[in-house]
């Protein structure tokens, strides 16, 4: 573990990955146990080891993200089982939160004028406090009100998290550290889901207890963060763009959504790698969409047996996956990690097509969690590494973080349509296979692009 993040982050970026470098005169932080040489008695408080900061990192993110992934991924079958929620009904828990994510870029924004501490405290807010008042839901319609704005909150998260990534790891190892921060999230996942699964099929209204639980330990992690933060002085160092700007104006308020075209058309490469997660995207929001009614009406599975071949399976892959997926993205990048991983991605959509019993969900559940190992590191450390210069890594992020909302507006109610029209999951989840399979030719593509071309110069300002 120490190996991993005892580099100094302002050493010579990541090969392969020609956008990213460090921005000189910014102190150091993170450079092993020996962070504190040379440092003159009297000084001020030590700063905290690599070791110590990755640690404390991974706490930080199993009490926040497992407990949010634990309740957000099996909601739709709550909202189906214990509310009697129709199809459509289903798809609006289920497009929520990769659709909400059109206000990361919004969130961006306030994370440009605020402080990382304040910012996690506001995102805490935002995100647990409306899925804490869903435990006293008596009918769907408020649970779905709840769950929108708790979706709303946690499209805060991406642009927070790429800004940590870069601020407490090196280029060189930041694929490992960030697969060890999630590995442990994974685990976490996987017993949050089995654990509320079970209990769920015991006393249809543990949620009730759940879901303040999960706001407490959300907090937990945030004051962790505010604390690591703090210790290693990462707050200190951002320059903030000025909190004075009015939002009074229409044009005010449109100003990151102008300013992200502005990005994408002055950027060829991160456009052209967001165009394949667009196509990667509309497979996987069909499948997202359609995975509940498949559990549900056709294998007409209990929340265990949901859990245990889904919410268990896919966590599980990625923990015995996702360490590897980082070292290969620290040693080829995440463009050439996307090609391979997006191509086997094609073969879950056609497993779930062949599913007609619990362990086939499983089966298909397996293919889909080795594949996505590579894909959720690459979907965030392919915008970090982009990033023309370290302080637009956060606005990077956000576009790539809103652009799956634009896709989840699309594609879900797509494949929603096709199921209904047809009658079939035969389909909506070939179309599924088809935008995989293109979208890894798409990103091989565009590794050749990279490859003979000249490192670009282009740095768009941000207004």
């Amino acid at each position: 573990m120490l190996a991993i993040a005892a580099t100094s982050r302002h050493t010579p970026a990541m090969q392969g990955q020609p956008h990213e470098h460090s921005t000189p005169g910014t102190p150091t932080r993170c450079n092993g146990d020996a962070s504190t040489a040379g440092s003159p008695p009297g000084s001020s408080p030590a700063r905290p080891t690599s070791t110590q900061v990755l640690r404390a990192h991974i706490v930080a993110n199993v009490l926040i993200q497992s407990v949010w992934f634990g309740i957000s991924q099996i909601m739709a079958v709550l909202a189906r089982k214990r509310f009697g929620a129709g199809d459509w009904q289903t798809l609006a828990i289920t497009a929520a939160g990769p659709t909400l994510m059109v206000f990361s870029i919004f969130w961006n924004d306030l994370l440009r004028r605020i402080s990382l501490r304040r910012y996690l405290v506001i995102h805490w807010a935002c995100t647990m406090v409306p899925l804490a008042c869903a435990a006293f839901a008596q009918n769907f319609w408020f649970l779905l009100g709840c769950h929108l704005l708790a979706s709303s909150g946690a499209a805060g998260w991406s642009p927070i998290a790429g800004d940590l990534l870069k601020r407490f790891y090196d280029d060189r190892v930041r694929g490992r550290a960030f697969a060890l921060v999630n590995g442990a999230m994974f685990l976490g996942m996987t017993l949050a889901s089995y654990a509320v699964g079970k209990a769920l099929d015991v006393h249809q209204d543990v949620f009730r207890i759940y879901l303040p639980a999960a706001a407490a330990s959300y907090a937990a992690g945030v004051l962790i963060l505010r604390r690591l933060l703090a210790a290693t002085g990462a707050d200190d160092e951002r320059a903030l763009s000025g909190g004075t700007a009015r939002l009074s104006t229409l044009r005010s308020l449109l100003a990151p959504v102008v300013h992200m075209n502005d990005v994408l058309r002055g950027d060829r490469v991160f456009a052209r790698y967001e165009a394949a997660f667009m196509t990667y995207g509309m497979g996987w929001m069909i499948c997202n969409a359609l995975l509940p009614i498949l559990a549900t009406d056709r294998l007409k599975m209990s929340y265990t047996e949901f859990a245990g071949s889904t919410q268990m399976v896919y966590p599980l892959c990625l923990l015995a996956m996702i360490y590897p997926m980082g070292w290969l993205v620290d040693r080829i990048g995440p463009t050439r990690t996307s090609v391979a991983s997006f191509a086997w991605l094609a073969l879950y959509p056609l497993g779930l097509l062949l599913a007609h019993s619990v362990p086939a969900v499983a089966v298909a559940t397996i293919v889909y969690g080795t594949a996505m190992a590579g894909v959720h590191i690459a979907w965030m450390l392919g915008p970090v590494s982009l990033a023309p210069s370290p302080d637009k890594v956060a606005q990077y992020v956000a576009i790539h973080a809103t652009l799956v909302g634009i896709r989840g507006i699309v594609a879900q109610g797509l494949g929603m349509l096709i199921y209904r029209l047809t009658g079939s999951f035969t389909w909506p989840l070939a179309t599924a296979a088809i935008g995989f399979a293109w979208a890894s030719w798409q990103m091989w593509r565009l590794q050749a692009l990279m490859s003979n071309a000249a490192p670009p110069a282009n740095l768009v300002p941000e207004s």
